[in-house]
């Protein structure tokens, strides 16, 4: 059957069979999907210094299995818990995200070639950096720490 575009309409019972087909199901699908849609988003969601060492890996049932490189980074990350479901039920739904694990593991390919190198930056340089994040940043948690460390330095 086509549609005014001329392009083919599938039933829902063969697309059903095709998803069958490559071993998929549509719950599997339905939170690829979602994890895809994350992982596109996921610098917004943690900030560019964790997406680099992190990643959305999976949706199992409503828990987010979320894969990183370090343990200080699963500690860091787990602060963000609040900040990462908030942001998954804008992009997926209420419903769909209400719990957060962090695993330690490997990163995919495509995520460890876009790697965080940090500069050796000291002095003004390094905390300009700091500031200028800062003043980007519009959660109150990561703004206090932000802060914490400037005034350390």
């Amino acid at each position: 059957m086509k549609d005014s575009s001329g392009m083919h309409k599938i039933k829902t019972e063969e697309f059903k069979k095709v998803l069958e087909e490559l071993g998929l199901s549509e719950e599997s699908l339905s939170n690829r999907i979602a994890v895809q849609t994350l992982s596109k988003r996921w610098a917004d969601i943690i900030g560019p210094i964790y997406a680099n060492q992190s990643e959305p890996y999976s949706i199992q049932g409503d828990v987010l299995i979320i894969v990183t490189s370090h343990t200080a980074y699963k500690q860091e990350i787990l602060f963000l818990k609040k900040r990462i479901l908030s942001y998954s039920a804008r992009y997926l739904g209420k419903d769909t995200v209400r719990k957060v694990e962090v695993r330690i593991g490997n990163l995919s390919r495509k995520q460890q070639k876009q790697a965080y190198q940090p500069v050796d930056k000291t002095g003004l340089d390094g905390k300009q950096d700091l500031i200028s994040l800062l003043e980007k940043e519009t959660d109150p948690i990561a703004k206090k720490r932000l802060l914490e460390l400037i005034e350390y330095l």
